[in-house]
């Protein structure tokens, strides 16, 4: 088996955007990352990399910290020998990388190996489901809502959603000043609500861009709101909006342990693909 390192991540995608853009929907993190490294360069916090096995791609390989490692195999390549050589590699390369993204069985395969070549555990930070929609069920809205694009006089009120949306589906907290960033960011990329008597009552957003499809992010609604059916609105609204403008289809991240949740983007028409895991590695 051969590694290959990259230093130019427009080769990076010349040689590998194609096998990638094959499973899209499941690549989407790697798209929009190497969409972004194209526009910003790289630098000691990325690695682009391959493994090829007799001219054949075996895995493909970005890293991206303080995110954790995106791997996937064009050939749904899951033995030992193949994570062992790329556990490998990477460690020598990098000896303190933050933990690995990826569909569940690759996930525990890699992290087995990584963890005994650099002496660490791993844990589970986040178990998630990739649900992913071509064609919209027949709708059961209500109408008596309104559905718009987010706009800067809603700032105080979306940054205090973003900020629950992180503590509870991320278990993480984010810095007022990120918060307000990335505020800004979803005003430019697609940010939309749903309000009930001109209250917010549900915020989403697209992310990354993608060259086929659309990713649905961010689904929150404030407690108090919840089980009104504000998010099968919203989302059937948002999927709709996206599929009508020439997407192809729309990619959603459900927590994979949330049943009501994942039946609620089930009845818009969502389609269970694969369930993945971030594993960090401590």
């Amino acid at each position: 088996m051969e590694f290959k390192k990259y230093s130019d991540p427009k080769e990076f995608v010349e040689e590998n955007g194609k096998l990638i853009l094959e499973k899209e929907w499941l690549n989407n993190l790697m798209v929009g990352n190497y969409n972004e490294a194209i526009k910003t360069g790289i630098d000691e916090n990325w690695l682009l990399a391959r493994i090829t096995n007799n001219g054949k791609t075996e895995l493909i390989m970005l890293l991206r910290k303080p995110w954790k490692l995106l791997l996937y195999s064009p050939t749904n390549n899951k033995s030992k020998e193949l994570y062992k050589f790329a556990a490998e590699e990477i460690y020598k390369i990098d000896t303190n990388i933050p933990g690995v993204n990826t569909e569940k069985e690759v996930a525990k395969i890699f992290a087995e190996e990584y963890c005994k070549i650099a002496n660490k555990k791993s844990q589970v930070h986040l178990e998630m489901r990739i649900l992913v929609l071509e064609k919209l069920a027949e709708p059961k809205l209500n109408n008596n809502v309104t559905y718009r694009k987010a706009e800067i006089k809603d700032k105080e009120v979306l940054i205090g959603f973003t900020r629950e949306f992180h503590k509870e589906a991320l278990n993480e907290e984010i810095d007022e000043e990120i918060l307000e960033e990335r505020f800004y960011e979803k005003l430019e990329k697609g940010y939309y609500v749903l309000e009930q008597d001109g209250k917010i009552v549900a915020q989403t957003n697209s992310s990354r861009t993608l060259e086929k499809g659309k990713v649905v992010s961010g689904v929150y609604t404030p407690k108090e709101e919840r089980c009104k059916g504000y998010a099968h609105n919203l989302i059937y609204r948002v999927s709709k909006e996206f599929l009508d403008n020439g997407a192809e289809y729309c990619v959603l991240f459900t927590d994979d342990t949330n049943p009501i949740s994942n039946h609620v983007y089930e009845k818009i028409g969502y389609e269970r693909k694969v369930d993945v895991v971030e594993l960090d590695f401590v």
